[in-house]
């Protein structure tokens, strides 16, 4: 039949190619490093900077404060630049993992020969031959041959379709001539005319679909209200020290003489200067508000996560998904190859002499052991070459992998009758006489009239025996399939030889993970195309399905018969999804999504992409297809689900570092602020200088964000709520911590700056150089009590430090410099030598916030 078949010449291809296109897939654009650069610069905290340069640079009034502009500037650009270079090399390494995929090559009929051509070429009308283990690279017809092909990729269905030429006019799925791109051959060999390539093939319409845009990240919707509170705070706390200043300047200098202050108002030339000061003021509160270190610490803690986390087989695409994950309240996960190996392991044999999970066990009862063996090794498509098994069904490799090493010898083979779904079972006649037959149980059983001894003979079958273990085994979610013998010998009446249960056994992490998940508040809903009892016994068996608990197991029909409001009801309580399809995966994430939850999707096949890409956080799987992995926010390299759980560990990891940094840098910011203002009614216009500013500004920016960034994965984190996706970043604990300890640290600085005692501790009664000094190392110091304040969120300080070494190094660091500058500083600096008690003195005097935090902490716990 291959003889007539003909396939394009060079020259039809050619014109194949001009008037249907190639098969190549239409990709999403890559956006380049500059388009990604600036779409990062509409980050919600740098819109906050850039005003603040803006402000700084337009209403200076040439009196620009350079090195804050330089901080600022640097700030932008590095946090821009990481968060870029982060997310595109990250995609670039997974480009690379689609490269071996892209280079597939397939064999055509091309001018009137075989040759190999990479699928990206193949063109509508050529013709392609199949062989098992293959995958079919377009859509199309077969022409010849005879293939078995699993569109699980496709359609998530874990049956197998066979496939035969015939007339079909549509383009269904469930077509028994067309076949599919993704689709796997995994029996048998055909050749197919292809009828569809590239964006027009079912493959390729759904890698159509996926590229849109997805709703907004929880982090980037918290950051965006928390630059919108924070430019709210800093206008008003500008406000206030203008008006506090002019306040001072003209009414109470004037002594609150009317007549004076009306004269001093009415004085063009005096009041400009004041006028130009209060608005220089207020610019500079302004810009100390925006907290310039907040993106690159978020940038530095995301991709040092993502560096982490790689080396626990989790591929971050996107550096925002990680703290999704952490954010995510309902997970829906596939079954196969996530929750479960992927691959079907022969449990036990069950025969009229009991159940067997060994072979030797199994020996014993010898003439059924050699039956099962002649099946295993005849009645099947298996091929078995240097040790490989090959060929076949998962069922049949399964089987065969049981009785691979036993010796079977040989047998004629008169005829073998493949399987058909019409009948569920496939038989194989021997020249002996006898003919094996595998197939559904519940065919094999209703078909047998008698069961095969464990010696050799045979009796009438006890029906309910076998049918109570085949109910059993079906309900712990197990596949059990007959084995039966037909004598024409004796009567040709059918013989049941026994069942072989097959299981495609649970990840031994899973449970764990999942009672991970349950804890962090986490509902994980398994979306499976496995029947109800089958899907509900694996849900129970990973601890996922709680009947006890009034949780519900749904099929695909009884979803597709309720409302939308119907489903919202009981989405709290669902937790198995039998039969499911696609389009059943997409609705239930917009139904979650509009009741405000973060949602989680996990899958491998093409009919997933668009659920992974509408899920807040996607997560693909390394063995998935390319589709898949390209709709997802995070590829799961080794399929594992206790990978997922660690996911949501770094997530919320990453929130709570985010969250330490900016407690930090607020109760910095509230005493820097603070210290400016009140140092012009104690007479010091200049507290700390422009060039001990920009020191402050490292400790607080870029060193505090290293030190942040470092923060351990603790256990307990896994113990909470997860977040709403729109709540505060700011929570009330954090609020307080920033009002009280930054109210403290200020009022360390005033207590140092006023007292007359500590100025004639450091030369006299009028501030002198040492007292500066002393006064910036008090700063300096009580910013790094601070900042080992914010680290922890328990009562005792030190509580897992040891797990942040660069925490630790970093502030040893710090303390380091401080002290170097101090002695070696000099005028550039403002600095002269302390001696040890003077020194010794601003430094506990600093510390006192440690023991205020810890009261502060201890009563906020009680109430």
């Amino acid at each position: 039949m291959s003889k007539e078949i003909k396939g394009l010449t060079s020259d039809e291809a050619r014109e194949s190619l001009q008037k249907h296109g190639d098969n190549s897939l239409s990709k999403e654009k890559r956006k380049g490093f500059l388009r990604r650069f600036i779409e990062n610069l509409s980050d919600p905290i740098i819109r906050i900077l850039l005003i603040a340069l803006v402000l700084q640079v337009v209403l200076s009034f040439g009196n620009i404060d350079y090195f804050e502009l330089c901080g600022i500037l640097v700030a932008i650009f590095l946090s821009t630049t990481v968060s870029t270079a982060s997310e595109y090399g990250s995609e670039r390494a997974f480009e690379k993992l689609s490269e071996e995929s892209d280079s597939a090559v397939a064999s055509v009929l091309r001018d009137k020969r075989i040759i190999n051509l990479s699928i990206s070429k193949i063109v509508v009308g050529d013709v392609v031959y199949l062989n098992a283990g293959e995958k079919i690279p377009a859509d199309g017809e077969l022409i010849s041959g005879r293939i078995t092909v699993d569109q699980s990729a496709l359609n998530g269905e874990n049956a197998e379709f066979i496939k035969t030429p015939g007339n079909d006019n549509g383009w269904e799925l469930t077509s028994r001539c067309k076949i599919f791109r993704g689709s796997d051959v995994t029996e048998g060999s055909g050749i197919m005319k292809v009828g569809r390539v590239g964006a027009n093939t079912y493959y390729g319409m759904v890698a159509r679909d996926v590229q849109t845009e997805t709703r907004e990240s929880p982090l980037k919707l918290r950051l965006g209200k928390l630059a919108s509170q924070i430019s709210r705070i800093g206008y008003v706390a500008a406000v206030i020290v203008g008006l506090t200043y002019l306040f001072n300047a003209i009414i109470m200098d004037n002594q609150f003489d009317i007549n004076r202050i009306a004269a001093f108002v009415l004085d063009f030339k005096s009041l400009m200067p004041i006028l130009m000061h209060a608005l220089t003021l207020m610019i500079t509160v302004v810009v100390v508000a925006a907290p310039e270190g907040l993106p690159m610490m978020i940038t530095v803690v995301l991709s040092a996560n993502m560096k982490r986390m790689l080396k626990d087989k989790i591929m971050v695409k996107k550096l925002v998904g990680i703290e999704t994950a952490g954010s995510m309240n309902i997970l829906f996960t596939d079954k196969t190859g996530t929750l479960t190996k992927g691959k079907m392991t022969l449990e036990r044999i069950i025969t009229s002499s009991g159940s067997f999970k060994s072979l030797r066990a199994l020996k014993n009862s010898q003439s059924i052991f050699t039956y099962l063996n002649i099946s295993a090794k005849y009645n099947t498509d298996v091929v078995y070459s240097n040790g490989e098994i090959t060929g076949g069904n998962a069922t049949d490799r399964a089987i065969y992998e049981f009785f691979a090493d036993e010796p079977c010898g040989e047998y004629s083979i008169i005829d073998k009758i493949p399987f058909t779904s019409r009948k569920k079972e496939s038989s194989v006649i021997l020249k002996n006489g006898k003919t094996l037959i595998k197939g559904a149980a519940e065919m094999i059983l209703s078909s047998s009239k008698y069961m095969l001894l464990e010696g050799g003979d045979r009796m009438p079958i006890d029906d309910s025996y076998f049918k109570s273990e085949m109910l059993e085994s079906q309900g712990r979610g197990e596949r059990v399939i007959g084995v039966a013998l037909r004598d024409i010998n004796i009567d040709n009446e059918m013989t049941l030889i026994g069942f072989v249960v097959l299981k495609d056994k649970i990840r031994e992490d899973v449970k764990d993970a999942v009672t991970k998940m349950h804890l962090a508040g986490i509902q994980v809903v398994m979306v499976t195309g496995d029947g109800k009892e089958t899907a509900s016994a694996i849900a129970e068996e990973c601890g996922i399905l709680n009947k006890n608990a009034g949780q519900i197991v749904l099929s695909s029909s009884e979803l597709a018969e309720m409302s939308d409001t119907e489903v919202k009801r009981i989405l709290p309580k669902l937790r198995v999804l039998s039969r499911a399809l696609p389009q059943d995966k997409t609705r239930l994430v917009r139904l979650s999504q509009e009741l405000e939850l973060v949602a989680g999707m996990t899958g491998d096949g093409i009919n997933d992409a668009p659920s992974l890409k509408l899920a807040d956080v996607g997560f693909g799987m390394g063995s998935g297809t390319d589709i898949s992995k390209s709709a997802s926010d995070i590829v799961i390299l080794d399929n594992s689900f206790q990978a997922i759980s660690k996911t949501v560990l770094y997530g919320r990891t990453i929130f709570k570092s985010i969250r330490k940094f900016i407690t930090f840098q607020l109760i910095m910011n509230l005493a820097a602020c603070g210290v400016s203002f009140v140092g012009q009614f104690l007479g010091i216009d200049t507290p700390i200088t422009i060039i001990q500013m920009l020191w402050v500004n490292i400790i607080m920016d870029t060193l505090g964000g290293l030190a942040f960034a470092g923060e351990p994965a603790l256990d307990y984190y896994m113990n909470e709520r997860p977040k709403r996706r729109d709540e505060q970043i700011i929570s009330r604990e954090m609020l307080s911590q920033i009002l009280l300890t930054g109210a403290y640290t200020l009022l360390i600085c005033i207590v140092f700056l006023s007292s007359p005692v500590i100025r004639i501790m450091y030369g006299g009664y009028f501030p002198t150089d040492k007292f500066y000094t002393a006064f910036y190392a008090l700063f300096i110091f009580s910013g790094i009590f601070n900042c080992l304040c914010a680290r922890c969120e328990r009562l005792w300080l030190l509580s897992n430090i040891s797990k942040n070494k660069p925490f630790i190094l970093i502030m040893l660091l710090i303390s380091i410099i401080q002290i170097c500058m101090i002695y070696y500083g000099g005028s550039v600096f403002r600095c002269v030598p302390l001696f040890t008690h003077e020194l010794s003195f601003a430094i506990l005097l600093s510390l006192g916030v440690v023991p205020f935090e810890m009261i502060r902490r201890f009563i906020y716990k009680l109430k």
